[in-house]
């Protein structure tokens, strides 16, 4: 067999040896390659909910629309860019960033009958989450 080919071989294996034992040993590299549960939207835990559910399609009376930006673990998280929308009626306020807590809220009226399936985005990221509107 060939010299060069085993002393390549041999400084890659070391070099594999070396990176996989410094990998499980230490986990410094796992630390920086994890997404951070503290500062990451989680899609799924983040909520979105509306006050009232029904109300007259007379372009005036307002569901309030609140969503909530959460974390993996739960935690409200600020300052992240939020919008909805909705085929039905007309959303009074454009993108917002979340409060402190995590929400944002958000308006909507229609002067025409139907359901509003209202969608939050989240960073540019739909959530999971929806919610309907009636107008009646």
């Amino acid at each position: 067999m060939d010299n060069k080919l085993i002393i390549l071989s041999s400084i890659f294996f070391a070099v594999f040896l070396a990176f996989a034992v410094y990998l499980f040993s230490d986990g410094s590299i796992a630390r920086f390659t994890r997404a951070d549960i503290r500062t990451d939207v989680s899609l799924q835990k983040s909520l979105i909910f509306a006050w009232p559910l029904s109300l007259p399609a007379d372009g005036s009376s307002e569901s309030e629309v609140t969503v909530f930006v959460r974390n993996e673990a739960g935690g409200g998280l600020p300052e992240h860019p939020v919008k909805i929308t909705s085929a039905v009626g007309q959303i009074r306020e454009g993108e917002q960033l979340s409060d402190a807590d995590g929400k944002a809220i958000f308006h909507i009226s229609s002067d025409a009958t139907g359901v509003a399936e209202i969608e939050a985005f989240v960073n540019n990221k739909r959530l999971l989450r929806k919610i309907t509107v009636r107008f009646n």
